[in-house]
């Protein structure tokens, strides 16, 4: 028997962010030159650069259609355990895009550190450890 779904706003919370997933992992895939300021990370300068960047964000954004799917999915097909975790892992990636924008301009971790660390209580609270 799967674990008991989660109360009404940690579904809600889990629902928004895999959402966000969903609709950075969109972006990313289908409009990467666009999405790329979103990241925090310096823009390429030259067109090869930029073609680079370009399959790096769509391979970055079919990640982030799965991350959203798999979140939502187990939201709301009765497994809060494994939405938590899921939710968790996501808040993990969210900590290393952070990092690296961090070491890349000194700034801009904060754009992925704040909602990273609500999702990861999100998951925490799912799961039952807290």
């Amino acid at each position: 028997m799967p674990p008991s779904n989660p109360p009404r706003i940690l579904r809600l919370f889990a629902t928004i962010f895999g959402t966000i997933f969903i609709g950075f992992g969109t972006a990313y895939t289908f409009y990467p030159r666009l999405a790329y300021p979103s990241l925090g990370l310096p823009s390429p300068t030259t067109s090869r650069d930029a073609d680079i960047v370009d399959a790096i964000m769509i391979l970055f954004g079919a990640k982030d259609l799965f991350v959203g799917a798999s979140i939502l999915a187990a939201t709301w097909m009765g497994n809060r355990r494994v939405a938590g975790a899921l939710l968790v892992l996501g808040s993990a990636c969210a900590g290393v895009d952070g990092w690296v924008v961090k070491g890349m301009t000194g700034e801009g971790e904060w754009n992925h550190w704040g909602y990273g660390g609500i999702m990861g209580v999100v998951g925490v609270l799912m799961v039952g450890v807290l």
